[in-house]
């Protein structure tokens, strides 16, 4: 079959024209099928050209939250000319009974397995309105499904077939493994991926990485790991220490695993195997938050009599090693305040850390948009700033505190003052040579200046969406 599989993406998009990694569900959809006509579109990378008219048997659309509106427009125009659209994607697994309103199918959850019978289907004309692979069970209500036994087994997972892109990406990725056990009340991963993990064969990931020309991102969810998995981690990180070719890599990661040695020696093995950044999920530093939500089981500070004081002894420990450390906020619980905000950046300050701050958003699908909703809680204030309400936070001080986070920690000193301060942990003592320290603190620099300008977008397109009013409001 000719086959269009296009990776959606709204017009405001923060990250429009400048997404630096290269999306891999296309890829592995069309791994999972390779003897079709594929075409690819990521509407992320313009310009772009959708081809309504274009001569195409099935289409295939990958959605995220920010493009669902977009997704169904085109959907709708592509069926309206007579072409078979499937959706996937996270956002439409969380929402499956609004997206089949615009698709002939919908693929909930994990999509390889499913894809090649989704095409036997179709082309046998026995197409189902629902493929669901996912650890919850599925209410069909009233419509046609298939639902598979169990979560698909990674090692049978096959090469993404990368070349199909025609865009060009700064970043690589590849994955290890997928599903988390933490279950923060605001995160899709467990609902989507399970809350136990599966792993790729070490040597299935290691294949892949050694194609890479240059810096990759490893996107599982901690590439630290956990206590039950630092052994895999251990090993990947050595397998990958052998290959010929050295290549600096990143990835997002918790604090947990440096309260054990164990897990400190997983975090040495990923900076010996070339790990450069890592994008840190602190999620608050307010204890009661963190207890609240359910993140203090990733953070390893459960119990300790002075957490904050913990986290930044983590922290450093981190840098010490030569690793670039970000810090990710979500700002907008109700035992938070405006004042949160600016007292997260005094932190993020003090420690040399890039903070990366958000106000909470409900996403469809986790515990905490479940939980606001059976309570009656969730609503908007007029955009799409949060759907979470506050007591006290208004949007227009929201939104400042944002802004001014943004520009007094990207200033041109704090960019300069965060690159020397790491330069100075480049040393040989963390593997480095002297063409690694100048590769490094080139990196850092650029990508503290690129942060600065999606961060800044994104703030105003959230400016431009918003009407005055208290958080929460208008349900």
């Amino acid at each position: 079959m000719k086959i269009k599989l296009i990776l959606s993406a709204a017009p405001n998009d923060a990250l429009a024209g400048s997404e630096p990694f290269m999306p891999l569900s296309l890829p592995l959809l069309a791994a999972a099928a390779p003897d079709h006509d594929y075409d690819f579109i990521d509407m992320m990378k313009p310009p772009f050209n959708l081809g309504f008219d274009d001569q195409v048997e099935v289409v295939g659309i990958s959605v995220r939250m920010t493009a669902e509106k977009t997704a169904y427009e085109v959907a709708d125009e592509f069926r309206r000319r007579g072409v078979k659209v499937v959706m996937g994607g996270p956002q439409v697994s969380a929402v499956p009974f609004r997206a089949i309103e615009h698709a002939d199918a919908v693929v909930i959850g994990e999509g390889e397995s499913l894809w090649p019978m989704v095409l036997d289907d179709m082309d046998t004309g026995r197409l189902r309105d629902f493929y669901v692979s996912s650890p919850r069970p599925f209410a069909p209500q009233g419509r046609t499904f298939h639902q598979l036994d169990e979560l698909p087994d990674l090692s049978e997972i096959a090469t993404p077939l990368r070349h199909l892109h025609k865009k060009k990406y700064q970043f690589d990725t590849v994955f290890a493994s997928r599903g988390c056990p933490i279950d923060c009340d605001f995160c899709a991963v467990p609902g989507l991926f399970g809350k136990k993990e599966r792993f790729r064969p070490i040597q299935h990931v290691v294949d892949e990485i050694d194609t890479f020309k240059g810096f990759y991102y490893l996107i599982d969810d901690t590439v630290f790991g956990r206590a039950h998995t630092y052994d895999y981690y251990l090993e990947l990180y050595a397998a990958i220490s052998r290959l010929k070719k050295r290549r600096f890599w990143h990835g997002q990661a918790s604090l947990g695993p440096i309260q054990s040695e164990k897990g400190r020696e997983v975090i040495r093995a990923a900076v010996r195997s070339g790990l450069l950044y890592a994008a840190v999920g602190m999620e608050s530093i307010n204890p009661i938050v963190l207890e609240k939500s359910g993140s203090i089981a990733k953070t390893g500070l459960k119990g300790a009599k002075d957490p904050l004081a913990r986290m930044e002894e983590g922290i450093g420990f981190l840098q010490d090693l030569g690793l670039v450390v970000s810090g990710w906020f979500a700002i907008g619980y109700e035992d938070d305040t405006v004042d949160t905000f600016y007292r997260t950046l005094e932190f993020c300050l003090r420690n040399n850390i890039m903070p990366i701050m958000s106000p909470v958003f409900a996403l469809e699908g986790t515990r905490l948009h479940a939980r606001l909703a059976s309570e009656g809680r969730l609503g908007f204030s007029g955009g799409s700033l949060t759907n979470v309400p506050h007591p006290s936070m208004k949007p227009e001080a929201v939104l400042e505190a944002l802004d001014y986070s943004v520009k007094t920690a990207f200033t041109f000193k704090e960019i300069v003052k965060r690159t020397l301060f790491y330069a100075k942990r480049f040393t040989p003592q963390n593997h480095n040579s002297g063409r690694d320290r100048v590769q490094k603190a080139m990196f850092l620099f650029i990508l503290q200046t690129q942060l600065k300008k999606i961060f800044l977008r994104e703030n105003r397109n959230l400016a431009a969406s918003e009407k005055p009013g208290q958080l929460g409001d208008g349900v």
